[in-house]
């Protein structure tokens, strides 16, 4: 509403990232994403070698569950009376609708962060919330109905690890440039040709000026997009700032490659238009905004956490 001041909005970076590139998703049990996850046979061979022709399993497919999220607004007939006519009473029901939007999206930006289970004993046990980033962060559980274990490993910063697990330090290090450099050389994936590596880290505003204090200042630049978005950012590197999102926990530090992460909204259920409603037994008219939909990741390694970091 004009001339409201908002008293309860925080910042939210994974929410606005997220839903600036969002994939709608067409129906079905789940959200499924392919994924090939190791070589065929072959290798070296001479004149006589005789070829391995037995089947290799090379592709899996990760299933992501439908989560579901509404926010409504409800005007009276006390509204009604006290506002009726005039811009007064067009303000109010766009205030409300403009409240719901927010509403709808901070919530899903509460769950994005959470754990499942920790989101439902928030929620009720009759919610369908996000399996988020808290799940999918969690190195030793299972995400998107694969357990960290199902495809084998590779070889990290020259140790082995899980190819479905995410890099994950709790070590209790000191935010710095090198400490960054840590969690982006442990989450580089692709081939020698094409290495990448995260281009969005995530973290508390303490931390963050921690780490822009540690900068010179001829180093200390912004991601032009996101400062006019309003977010508070200092690049750690050209394509990859380091962002303040008020919904991480003290003392974690997140890297994102966004390319290998997604929303996808169901493409009916994709933050629906309010549809005002009358019941025949009071005089209100109310209306919700719908979104249905899945938190998912095509490369779960290509993230990581670093945990315990001042």
């Amino acid at each position: 509403m004009p001339g409201a001041a908002n008293n309860w909005v925080m910042g939210n970076i994974m929410m606005y990232k997220l839903l600036k590139k969002a994939q709608p998703a067409p129906s079905g049990e789940y959200i499924r994403q392919v994924l090939e996850y190791a070589k065929s046979r072959g290798g070296a061979m001479g004149p006589s070698t005789i070829f391995n022709t037995a089947k290799k399993e090379i592709f899996n497919a990760a299933r992501y569950p439908w989560a579901y999220f509404w926010a409504g607004a409800t005007y009276d007939i006390e509204d009604e009376v006290k506002v009726s006519g005039g811009d007064s009473g067009v303000d109010l029901i766009m205030g409300k609708l403009d409240n719901a939007q927010r509403t709808i999206k901070d919530y899903m930006g509460d769950s994005i962060w959470a754990a499942y289970a920790t989101a439902v004993t928030t929620y009720g046990a009759e919610t369908v919330p996000f399996y988020g980033i808290a799940d999918m962060m969690n190195a030793t559980g299972s995400f998107g109905g694969i357990a960290y274990t199902d495809l084998g490993t590779f070889t990290r910063t020259e140790a082995s690890a899980y190819i479905w697990a995410p890099f994950y330090d709790a070590t209790a290090y000191t935010i710095s440039f090198s400490t960054l450099q840590l969690l982006s050389r442990s989450t580089r994936v692709g081939d020698d040709n094409n290495k990448e590596t995260i281009d969005l880290i995530v973290t508390t505003a303490t931390l963050k000026d921690v780490f822009e204090n540690t900068l010179q200042a001829q180093q200390r630049f912004q991601d032009p997009e996101l400062a006019k978005a309003g977010f508070d950012t200092v690049n750690f590197r050209s394509n990859c700032p380091v962002v303040v999102d008020d919904k991480v926990s003290s003392g974690d530090v997140y890297g994102f490659n966004t390319k290998k992460l997604f929303l996808r909204p169901h493409e009916k259920f994709n933050f629906t238009p309010p549809v005002w409603k009358e019941p025949t037994n009071q005089y209100i008219k109310t209306c919700q905004i719908l979104w249905t939909g899945a938190f998912a990741t095509s490369e779960r390694r290509a993230h990581g956490k670093l945990d315990t970091v001042s």
